[in-house]
């Protein structure tokens, strides 16, 4: 009867491994679009912003908000600070954009804050302005 110890064991470290979703590619655009790639980099340019945002205010993150991200991407700026006036965030990409960070493991204040900030609006417009072929 074989030892169901080493099994054990892979189930273990699958649990433990990081269970972060990939940032998902939209759906309107082929895999290889260079537009695909300029989104991809200014999603995760906020991903970096909160990593950097979170540890400067001590606190832990929970999950790996930057997984599958480009590591160049945490050289660009973007500011994730709260605007004075914002849209609220509606249904379609504005909300998936907010629970994907919510599920990426962003706290749910600093997300609040995010969703009212430059770079997520900017990047709402931008892939709307992609999208449309401005």
């Amino acid at each position: 009867m074989p030892s169901i110890k080493p099994a054990v064991l892979a189930l273990g470290l699958l649990a433990a491994c990081d269970q972060t979703a990939a940032i998902p590619p939209q759906p309107d655009l082929p895999a290889d679009d260079p537009r695909q790639v300029q989104l991809l980099a200014a999603e995760c340019t906020i991903y970096f912003a909160a990593e950097v945002k979170l540890e400067a205010d001590g606190r832990a993150i929970s999950g790996n908000p930057t997984r599958g991200c480009p590591p160049e991407a945490a050289s660009i700026p973007a500011d994730i600070n709260a605007m004075v006036s914002v849209p609220p965030v509606t249904p379609g990409y504005p909300q998936a954009l907010y629970d994907r960070m919510i599920a990426r493991g962003i706290p749910a204040d600093v997300v609040n804050e995010i969703s009212k900030s430059k770079a997520f609006w900017d990047l709402v417009a931008k892939r709307d302005s992609l999208l449309a072929g401005f």
